[in-house]
């Protein structure tokens, strides 16, 4: 698996071009923060876990980000699962 101190700037700088590429494309908005964050295995079926972010992203926003994403994820599973007419 890579080691994340030497490739993480390199990958972190193609995908801050992919993501304003495309969020430009669809969107015609400008990025100013984002988080990814990256289950991978390598060919020996190693896994890793990765988190990207946006050039100076400070800790507390990547923590709130991702956070804020658990919260949207949360709602919309309970809204599938729950049906008021089971009450």
């Amino acid at each position: 698996m890579a080691d994340p101190d030497e490739a993480g700037p390199a990958i972190e700088r193609d995908l801050a071009d992919a993501i304003a590429t495309v969020l430009a494309k669809h969107e015609k908005s400008m990025v100013t923060k984002w988080v990814a964050l990256v289950e991978s295995m390598d060919a020996d079926g190693e896994r890793g876990l990765w988190t990207f972010t946006s050039d100076g992203v400070m800790a507390w926003d990547t923590v709130g980000l991702l956070q804020h994403g658990l919260h949207i994820q949360h709602a919309q599973t309970l809204a599938l699962t729950h049906r008021p007419e089971d009450e």
